[in-house]
Formats: structure tokens, sequence, C-alpha cells
């Protein structure tokens, strides 16, 4: 049996998968990982847009009002707070507790349950925090046809 961790981390690929592709963007993975899980781009007429994410799949989290509440390794944090002139993004898969509720499926519909969530990173400054940063992430930053055209537009 996979670890639980492994099974997250393939589903919140399959979500993002989906959702980039399903709405006509290009998906690029790096070869190396320098924790910049990918970018994706929008290669509509008015040229190349494009950004950089991290994916993060996760069962804990807390709710605060319109927000998730997320423990993000400081790390990462730093990392998508670097200024390169490239905007990045925090993509979090939310997924129930109990794993026997991750997927269902019946003839006609397969359904992989709850959601992903994105926040840019352009406006956050580096931690000095030892191990990790409490990120909020608006529950209306759904990732989806909408919140992909909202990041973009974000450029």
């Amino acid at each position: 049996m996979l670890p639980d961790n492994f099974i997250k981390e393939q589903m919140s690929w399959t979500y993002l998968r989906t959702v980039v592709f399903r709405y006509g963007y290009n998906l690029i993975l790096p070869v190396v990982d320098r924790g910049i899980d990918g970018t994706i781009e929008d290669e509509s007429s008015a040229g190349l847009s494009r950004f950089d994410f991290q994916l993060k799949a996760t069962t804990v989290y807390r709710l605060q009002g319109a927000d998730i509440r997320y423990d993000l390794p400081v790390h990462n944090y730093n990392l998508l707070t670097e200024d390169d002139g490239i905007l990045k993004v925090l993509i979090l898969f939310i997924m129930p507790d109990d794993e026997g509720e991750w997927v269902s499926q019946i003839p006609d519909e397969l359904c992989i349950r709850k959601c992903a969530y994105w926040v840019p990173f352009h406006d956050k400054a580096a931690s000095i925090n030892r191990s990790s940063v409490a990120v909020s992430v608006p529950l209306a930053n759904v990732f989806d046809e909408n919140g992909l055209q909202n990041i973009f537009g974000l450029i």
C-alpha cells in the first residue's frame, strides 16, 4: 500500500491537471525540483502569460472566517516570496479527513472530494520563522476556470 502523503500528492496533481487542461492552458513541469512545482501558461492572442506555482495537498487546515489557514513550511513560503519577475502562487488542495471519502465512483461519474484554492505571493515578504508560516487562503479563490482567469489577471 502506498503512503497516504504520496496518494494525496498524486490526487492533487490529478485535480490540477484536470482544471488546467480542461480550460485550455499549458502545464510545464521542471526537470529539477527547486521549490517550484510547475508553471501554467496562457497562450492567448494577447501573448504569452505565465505563473509559477507550488502545489500542496492536505487534510490538516483551519477555517477562519472566509479563509483557510494552512501551515506552510517556511522554506516553501520563502521560495514563493522570491521576486524574479514571475508571479508565484500557492495552490492548496483540501481533502476530507476520512480517506474513504477522497474518491467515489459510479459508472457515470468519478468524484474527487473537496477542492483546491489559490493565493498569490506577489505582495508577501520572506519570513524569519523557524518551521512554518500560517498562510491565509481565501475560500473565494477556488482553483477553477474563473480562478485561473483571476490569476492571469494579476500578471
